[in-house]
Parts: C-alpha cells; structure tokens; sequence
C-alpha cells in the first residue's frame, strides 16, 4: 500500500528513521517508508541492501523498484 501524505505528515507506522550508514541493518523483504521532498512518504519493500556502501534496492508495489544512495535526498523510515 502506497501513501503519499505530504512531507508534513509523518504516517503512524514510521517508526524509526534510518540514516544511511545504518541501510546494511535492513533485510529483503522489511517493509520501510521512503521520505522524499515534493513527494511525501511512500511505502515500499527492501529488495537488496549493500553491506559495504549506502545503498539500497526498494520495491514500490506501484512505482516498481528503486535504487537509493546514500547522498540522494531521501529518508528512509522503519514500518510496523
């Protein structure tokens, strides 16, 4: 399920923000929020995580998947 609320609205299920240097704790399959200015919160699913760099694959079930770095303008949330 995607939602895009508005870079003010925080969705209840973002738990825990992630900087970049933590994405490796990620797992395929965890779902996660992707923050982005203009954009709002989305929701979308670890696809493959880098161990050694920030990067990060994510699926988006609508969007399809997405290849984020560490110094793109993005947040990455946790999601219950």
């Amino acid at each position: 399920m995607s939602q895009d609320s508005g870079p003010e609205l925080r969705p209840p299920t973002a738990r825990t923000r992630l900087a970049p240097a933590r994405w490796a704790e990620l797992a395929p399959g965890e779902a996660v929020w992707v923050e982005s200015a203009g954009s709002g919160f989305v929701a979308g699913h670890v696809d493959e995580v880098s161990s050694h760099q920030e990067m990060l694959w994510v699926d988006f079930s609508v969007r399809g998947r997405r290849l984020l770095c560490g110094g793109d303008p993005v947040q990455v949330w946790t999601r219950d």
